[in-house]
């Protein structure tokens, strides 16, 4: 997990991610319309790996990561001091608190626009829904996929056919995805 926060942080301006508690990560960034890219690159790097006893973490390796996006103003970023504060994490962190024992629900969205937060909500769920169904190899290839924005670098780092990448995205739901992405950025590029 490490690994893919750094790998974050190179990438997207003003990105912090965190481990906390042990099990929970906290991140904060500067462009909100990022975040939606951010939280799919978390919650496929996490479905990408296969448990080792999938009976036991057969919840695991259905919903990966629960992730609540809270979109806001922040008041404290400090790395040195180890501490987030303000809006965005309180509404993260409040939205986080509800879906306590309802795994299904793993992608949720809080901001003071509740207009717009419906209609995000909306798509969270349905794309949260095709990456529930997916298996571990398709979460790879759409984390790699939005990574490496161009299907032929994708296919060179899995090892695998340009046509393969492109099959294994259009089973899993791609066109759909990316048009979710763009959508995101759309609505919350305002903000």
């Amino acid at each position: 997990m490490r690994k893919c926060l750094y790998i974050l942080e190179e990438r997207y301006q003003g990105f912090w991610g965190r481990i906390v508690r042990g099990d929970s990560i906290e991140c904060v960034m500067d462009r909100p319309e990022d975040a939606f890219e951010v939280a799919l690159i978390l919650k496929t790097w996490i479905k990408s790996f296969e448990p080792r006893n999938i009976k036991k973490d057969k919840r695991f390796n259905r919903y990966g990561l629960r992730i609540a996006i809270g979109i806001g103003e922040m008041k404290t970023i400090d790395r040195g001091l180890d501490m987030m504060d303000g809006d965005a994490i309180y509404r993260s962190g409040r939205t986080m608190d509800k879906l306590v024992g309802r795994a299904k629900y793993s992608f949720v969205i809080s901001m003071a626009d509740s207009e717009h937060e419906q209609a995000l909500q909306v798509i969270l769920t349905l794309v949260n829904q095709l990456l529930n169904n997916a298996t571990a190899r398709k979460c790879e290839t759409l984390c790699e996929r939005i990574l490496s924005s161009d299907t032929s670098k994708t296919a060179e780092k899995m090892g695998i056919s340009v046509s393969g990448v492109n099959q294994t995205l259009k089973d899993l739901g791609w066109s759909a995805i990316e048009q979710a992405i763009i959508y995101y950025r759309k609505v919350t590029s305002r903000l």
